[in-house]
């Protein structure tokens, strides 16, 4: 099964795609969309040359828990709702807290500048291993 993880920002669209026969995300590019209408129509295009059977989507949860969705949560839901109109493929989420701060932490080991890696798509990779590990402890 082939699946595309998706790191969603309001202004970059991290993607990653893993083939769960061999379940090593891989980074694969990330968007600049101007509006929501873009993402969802750049996302379904990348659905359609991917031949995703899957789609993850970080859902940026408060750290707290408390005082229910914050805006970012609010805007990914939104995102979904759109691309639910746009595509057949089943959507799921996953918890992406702290993935931008371990993938900066790994560019920084890694001794790369921030031009030479792209956070986004590597924030959609570790929430697709993120995923896929969680589901095979069910």
């Amino acid at each position: 099964m082939k699946l595309l993880g998706i790191d969603y920002g309001l202004k970059r669209v991290g993607l990653a795609v893993m083939d769960t026969a061999a379940p090593i995300a891989l980074p694969l590019r990330t968007i600049t969309a101007g509006s929501l209408e873009g993402a969802v129509e750049a996302v379904a295009a990348a659905v359609i040359v991917e031949a995703a059977d899957k789609i993850v989507v970080g859902r940026p949860r408060r750290l707290s828990g408390a005082g229910g969705p914050g805006e970012m949560e609010r805007a990914v839901d939104k995102f979904i709702a759109e691309l639910r109109k746009r595509v057949s493929v089943e959507i799921n989420t996953e918890d992406e807290r702290l993935t931008t701060d371990l993938v900066e932490r790994e560019r920084r080991e890694a001794g790369l500048t921030k031009k030479q890696f792209d956070k986004d798509a590597a924030a959609a990779a570790v929430l697709l291993e993120s995923y896929v590990q969680r589901q095979s402890r069910k």
